[in-house]
């Protein structure tokens, strides 16, 4: 029994471990004979609760496989109860002593609950009506504790591998840095070398290349002493048959002519010594090949180091061409994000001058329309002042008034006069009158 209920224990174990978060279909067996599935989920205990509600009377006609049904669920609530109280009991004994036990409790528990079944199947209906209530309510709480319990093993597990990986990927770290500490020192030697060498080869040449310079203006300055002796020789001689003048021209185009000679010549030592020493170069690689002839691995080795050389040489190419394009790229982008940038801003500027534009053009028309108003008012206004005019006569009118006051004042002027002419007129009439009288007196 005590091996059954281990196994058991072991195979929740794993299914715990392989699916955490999905549901636990394991089924749970008694005395090692299959029953009834029973799901550790809420799903079960949900069909289980179900399944005990059904009316009594049922119960009632056939009480003889109700009462085996009751004891079987009673066997399997207790199976899953020492089964969860197990895997609890596990995880502490492995976390004290690292080796899993077995519960002692567990097993008398699972004996007295088999008993107290024996015992029970002789009660009536409504006991077991209870008993399967209590018993299902016991059945949500542990597997509600089961779930809990296999997060936390699957919690657990998924560290532990974690952790497992870590150091793996730790190790392996380690190894690849000592190996690149490794090819880092390497490297370093073997630059520290190069720079040596380099200064080395570099001191070599300069000295060698002084050494050269030195000689070469010993042998100028020889040379131009040499040339100068001869002119001098040649034309003191020449000049006793042709006389100075002609015997220097003819002197100097004869060392023109001598020195061309003189530079072809040494353009001609160079070609023979380089062809001397391509020779020497050709004739070693004769002998070598005359040599290795007999080994066509050396031959296939030869070929496939030039073709290396060749291949190096046009990846070396072929590098140097991709540099240049990926510089090429590059600018171009720099230069097309430049652009992109010149034309988001511009667009941005068009976008403003646009808004500008409208509220100006709106501005423009609310201008419009008030000067069209502007302008039919100012036509109404006139036309209701020359309706005035018209009406009013001389009133408003200060050029008419003061021709109207003139006219006013030249009249009263005249009438005045007029009055004053009459008055004048009476007067000299009656003094005509005094003098006809006065004349017709004597007669």
């Amino acid at each position: 029994m005590e091996g059954k209920i281990d196994n058991e224990v072991k195979y929740d174990f794993g299914a715990s471990a392989d699916s955490s978060n999905v549901e636990n279909t394991s089924y749970i067996s008694v005395n090692g004979n299959e029953r009834e599935d029973v799901p550790a989920t809420m799903a079960a205990s949900d069909h289980d609760e179900e399944n005990c509600k059904e009316p009594p009377t049922e119960e009632e006609a056939t009480p003889e496989p109700y009462e085996k049904k009751g004891k079987e669920l009673n066997v399997v609530n207790e199976q899953a109860k020492s089964q969860k109280e197990s895997v609890v009991f596990e995880i502490n004994s492995h976390d004290e002593d690292g080796a899993p036990r077995l519960p002692l409790e567990a097993l008398e528990r699972q004996n007295t609950t088999l008993e107290e079944n024996k015992a029970g199947g002789e009660q009536s209906c409504s006991e077991d009506l209870s008993s399967e209530e209590c018993m299902c309510e016991d059945r949500d709480t542990a597997s509600q504790r089961c779930s809990l319990l296999q997060g936390k093993l699957a919690e657990f597990f998924h560290k532990k591998a974690r952790d497992d990986s870590q150091v793996d990927v730790v190790i392996q770290v380690s190894k690849e840095l000592q190996e690149y500490e490794k090819y880092i020192t390497i490297l370093t030697d073997l630059k520290q070398q190069l720079t040596t060498n380099t200064e080395t080869s570099q001191k070599q040449a300069e000295e060698l290349r002084f050494i050269s310079e030195e000689k070469l203006d010993k042998v100028e300055n020889e040379w131009q002493s040499l040339v100068a002796l001869k002119q001098e020789v040649a034309v003191t001689v020449l000049s006793l048959h042709l006389g100075k003048q002609a015997a220097q021209t003819k002197v100097e185009t004869a060392l023109e002519t001598e020195k061309l000679l003189q530079h072809e010549l040494i353009r001609l030592r160079l070609k023979n010594i380089k062809l001397r020493a391509n020779i020497h170069r050709l004739e070693g690689e004769l002998c070598a090949r005359e040599k290795d002839a007999g080994d066509p691995l050396l031959l296939h080795f030869d070929l496939l180091q030039a073709e290396r050389l060749e291949l190096k040489k046009h990846t070396e190419k072929q590098n140097e061409e991709s540099l240049k394009t990926q510089l090429k790229i590059s600018s171009s982008l720099e230069l097309l994000s430049n652009k992109k940038e010149k034309l988001f801003w511009s667009q941005m500027e068009a976008q403003a001058k646009r808004e500008q534009l409208a509220m100006l053009e709106a501005t423009v028309a609310r201008g419009t329309d008030f000067l069209t108003r502007t302008r039919h008012a100012r036509n109404s206004l006139r036309r209701d002042n020359l309706q005035l005019r018209e009406h009013r006569g001389l009133l408003g009118n200060r050029v008419l008034l003061l021709d109207f006051e003139d006219t006013v004042d030249a009249s009263d002027y005249m009438e005045d006069q007029l009055r004053d002419l009459k008055c004048r007129q009476a007067e000299i009439a009656i003094s005509c009158g005094r003098w006809k009288k006065k004349l017709r007196q004597p007669n």
